[in-house]
């Protein structure tokens, strides 16, 4: 049997053009051609039209409508492990680990996107440990102005006593 749309000789039992990537039609039993009584149901009679891709760069002419055999998405790098660590130290700096988890969280965000950039696109999570840097520095922000604010009621508390006769 050969390919209806380049010409290559499919092999035995192809659903799809090895060469072009093209469903291969179906055989017909017993020469019979095939109607629309002994079509599956629910599967339509004409497929739809195969959607084309750009011809390799550098070369015209005709291209195949899938892209070929064993082509896949190029893989998405990986996240940062710093990153994630920053963002984890992050959500604890304002559950469970209020100082020591806000520290981590920035030192973890630096180290992280200091990584990245080094890494050339190799890894991500840029994002990641922004987020961790952020809620590190809020909450170190935070504990410091109630730091501040324990020390001015405690000074304020001592120099009214000392002003009271």
């Amino acid at each position: 049997m050969r390919c209806s749309t380049c010409g290559a000789e499919l092999p035995p039992g192809a659903i799809f053009c090895p060469n072009c990537g093209t469903r291969a039609p179906e055989p017909s039993s017993a020469g019979v051609p095939t109607t629309l009584a002994s079509q599956p149901q629910g599967r339509p009679l004409d497929p739809a039209p195969p959607l084309a891709m750009p011809p390799p760069e550098g070369q015209a002419g005709p291209y195949a409508p899938y892209p070929p055999q064993g082509y896949y998405a190029p893989p998405q790098p990986a996240n940062s492990t710093a990153a994630i660590v920053s963002l984890v130290f992050g959500i604890l700096a304002w559950t469970v680990l209020p100082f020591i988890g806000a520290l981590v969280a920035v030192i973890a965000g630096h180290m992280a996107r200091n990584e990245i950039r080094r890494s050339g696109g190799q890894l991500s999570g840029d994002g990641l440990a922004v987020a961790g840097m952020i809620m590190g520095y809020a909450q170190i922000v935070l504990g410091v102005l109630v730091v501040c604010f324990i020390v001015a009621i405690g000074v304020l508390t001592l120099l009214g006593s000392r002003v009271a006769p």
